[in-house]
């Protein structure tokens, strides 16, 4: 009895034992037959979707019955013959049922992970998205110190023009080609996308972005939103910077115009890539959020800065609020420290014509930390303008100044006042006026020479304006 128990077993875990073995080879023979015909099931897909035009060309497909395609070395060409994308490698997985239908749709593909791949992007007044030709910055992308050789900064104000000009005549060349590589109107799209060290370039609203070493994390549905998270390693065309981290969603119903609500940060942004008129490169840090229609959001955020160094002032500790509409970010409540004192300053920058202005209030100033070796020492307080059109020569700094009591060597005086103005290395200052016990001297002739202090012709009066003394400085002579 118990034999035949263990007989019956024994025949039937033969049997499974066969079917699982007759399973095994029907796999591995599937595999094999999809390995096959992956290409031959690609080449129809491509052949029927109506979303990407021109040629797509792959070198090697390998596919699996669960749906997942793997691919090597895919390029897309235009309908020129111009490769406008190019992929080393990725995979994606397929809608199994479509496939088997032979009915391929928008959706059909529902995750893609692409590797190491130059893509280049252009979205048009209403932020549509279309797929275009590299320029040459996005070819130097792989070079070494690539994003100075894309940045304007260093070139006279003349070259920037003239580049900033062709460049604006090449991304309205392309915002009239409409559509022409990429066309989802009416599609629906339902896609995990994950980007793996990738670069981009960007070309939206007149300004071109280039982003190295990109990650991104998206799930996309198009009938819903667009989830994404995104870390960018090196970035450069308007603005140069070390990183940038966003975070949030895009949604597509409910709008004509998708919306925004996205977080970002901007790590280690050089200030002389923005255009200030300055060879300024302590490194700032930008850290926003963005709300509102994807043609037109707005965003607020902070800056900050551990220092900034321009000629002749030394700031830390910079600290401000920012925000911005279309074009224009405005700084607000901006704060650092600087010659033993607190400047408090206010301004808005262009990020078009790179056109800025700063307004800024300095309180307890240090004169012998801001002049050394001049002799003078008191407390400042003084009203600061800078207006620049985005080069050195256009930028012109202008304010007013208020001492407390202080010396002047070893001479005691009441106050000093006085206006400057400089323009491209042409520091002046006017009106200036030192009051001390029993009489004023006036001078417009007040200048730093090489850091130093120095003041002629010097002007004698008492108190009641009578002129006493007129000195005028010689080589060799001290007042």
């Amino acid at each position: 009895m118990i034999s035949s128990f263990h007989a019956i077993h024994r025949t039937k875990l033969r049997r499974i034992g066969m079917i699982l073995s007759v399973l095994a080879l029907f796999l591995l023979v599937a595999l094999e037959v999809l390995s096959f015909t992956a290409a031959a099931l690609f080449n129809r897909a491509i052949k029927q979707q109506d979303m990407l035009r021109g040629t797509i060309r792959v070198e090697r497909l390998i596919s699996d019955i669960t749906g997942h395609v793997y691919f090597t070395n895919l390029e897309w060409y235009d309908q020129n013959g111009e490769r406008i994308l190019s992929i080393p490698s990725g995979d994606f997985r397929v809608r199994l049922w479509d496939v088997i239908t032979h009915h391929y749709k928008s959706t059909t593909i529902q995750e893609l992970n692409i590797y190491n791949a130059n893509i280049s992007l252009h979205f048009d007044e209403a932020m549509r998205l279309d797929f275009i030709r590299p320029s040459p910055d996005m070819k130097k992308m792989q070079e070494e110190d690539w994003q100075k050789k894309v940045s304007l900064e260093g070139l006279s104000e003349e070259k920037r023009r003239a580049i900033g000009e062709a460049r604006r005549r090449m991304q309205q060349n392309k915002m009239t080609r409409r559509w022409q590589n990429f066309n989802a109107t009416g599609k629906k799209i339902k896609l995990k996308l994950n980007v793996h060290d990738s670069r981009f370039e960007i070309l939206a609203q007149h300004r071109h972005y280039l982003m190295n070493h990109v990650q991104l994390m998206s799930s996309i549905d198009t009938t819903k939103k667009m989830v994404l998270a995104m870390t960018i390693g090196g970035f450069g065309g308007i603005m140069i910077g070390d990183g940038i981290t966003l975070n949030g969603h895009v949604d597509f119903h409910g709008e004509d115009v998708p919306t925004a609500d996205l977080s970002a940060v901007f790590y280690a942004v050089d200030p002389s890539s923005l255009g200030f008129g300055m060879n300024l490169h302590d490194k700032m840090t930008l850290d926003a959020y963005f709300s509102g229609p994807l043609t037109h959001p707005l965003g607020t955020g902070s800056l900050s800065m551990d220092e900034l160094s321009i000629p002749g002032l030394f700031f830390t500790n910079v600290r401000g609020d920012i925000s911005y509409d279309n074009a224009m970010l405005n700084f607000t409540n901006v704060s650092a420290n600087v010659f033993d004192g607190i400047l408090t300053a206010h301004g808005d920058y262009n990020l078009d014509t790179r056109y800025y202005h700063i307004y800024g209030t300095g309180s307890d100033l240090s004169a012998a930390k801001a002049l050394p070796g001049s002799g003078l020492s008191c407390r400042v307080a003084m009203d600061l303008m800078v207006a620049s059109d985005g080069s050195s020569k256009g930028t012109l700094t202008s304010g007013s100044f208020q001492s407390s009591a202080g010396r002047y060597h070893m001479l005691p005086f009441e106050q000093i006042t006085g206006t400057f103005h400089n323009a491209y290395r042409d520091l002046r200052f006017y009106d200036v006026r030192l009051s001390f016990a029993g009489f004023n001297v006036a001078t417009d002739g007040l200048r730093i020479e090489n850091g130093r202090l120095a003041l002629s012709p010097i002007h004698i009066t008492d108190k009641d304006g009578s002129p006493l003394y007129t000195y005028v400085h010689e080589k060799g002579n001290t007042p």
